[in-house]
């Protein structure tokens, strides 16, 4: 990817305080990089399902996604599944991030197709230091097919 192009992830999360943190913690990151956020899995799959006209501000396909678990009306597992399922969509990487640290959560993110599981640490630092350690290995370690 050009280096001076902007990333673009999604920040899928029902927790507004959560969510700005996440966003906030990419933002002052080492790499360029757009956020925007879905309220939950509904509007998550309803982003990811929109192309952008061309003469627009919709953001080209994220990245990478970023997919809280507990949400309401569609939650994390159900989303992970509808991309997975989407022959435009599976491709995308798609970390878990909640705040569930069962391992019964863990099991099933992998079983259904996540690329990662990070429980969210309730240390701000901490939290910094795991969105740093996500893009440092998506976007400068993994080498990935040319879109």
């Amino acid at each position: 990817m050009d280096q001076t192009a902007p990333y673009y992830v999604l920040v899928v999360d029902d927790d507004p305080a959560d969510a700005a943190l996440v966003s906030k913690a990419i933002g002052v990151g080492r790499f360029n990089c757009v956020v925007e956020r879905a309220i939950d899995g509904v509007e998550a799959m309803e982003r990811l399902r929109m192309q952008p006209p061309p003469s627009t501000d919709r953001h080209p396909p994220p990245h990478l996604v970023l997919l809280d678990i507990n949400m309401p009306r569609k939650n994390g597992f159900q989303v992970l599944s509808e991309i997975r399922a989407d022959p435009h969509l599976r491709h995308l990487p798609v970390v878990m991030l909640s705040t569930s640290t069962a391992e019964r959560d863990v099991t099933s993110a992998y079983q259904s197709g996540a690329h990662g599981y990070v429980t969210k640490p309730m240390d701000v630092d901490d939290l910094f230091q795991a969105i740093h350690g996500i893009q440092e290995y998506w976007f400068n370690t993994v080498r990935r097919p040319k879109a």
